[in-house]
């Protein structure tokens, strides 16, 4: 949650707690449970009223994008109905072109830079 809280402008900070929680995420290994966290406390600071951080925003589609962090395939993500559609939907509001990537139904896998 505090690291969260640095994800705001861009600048090298931003950037710097940008990568760590990605590179959090990516090395929990079969710990479902830290990816889990990571995920639920950016959600929670994506379903509020905007604007939105910007370094919040670039990670989080950073997240569902990239085929490496493979979001889409976690069990929390479709432990119920009701969760899957937040996903979605929130995955839709920071991807305006369209499906997520990866999601059910979704579009081809971009990629996205992290914030540099």
């Amino acid at each position: 949650n505090a690291i969260a809280n640095q994800l705001r402008y861009p600048n090298s900070h931003t950037h710097y707690f940008s990568s760590a929680i990605l590179s959090l995420f990516q090395a929990a290994g079969d710990k479902d449970l830290i990816r889990e966290q990571i995920t639920r406390v950016l959600i929670e600071r994506l379903i509020v009223n905007k604007p939105h951080p910007w370094g919040l925003l670039v990670t989080f589609i950073e997240l569902i994008k990239n085929p490496i962090y493979d979001l889409w395939r976690h069990d929390f993500v479709r432990s119920c109905s009701e969760i899957e559609q937040l996903f979605q939907s929130v995955a839709r509001f920071c991807l305006p072109q369209g499906t997520p990537a990866g999601a059910p139904g979704g579009g081809e896998s971009l990629g996205v830079q992290a914030a540099q």
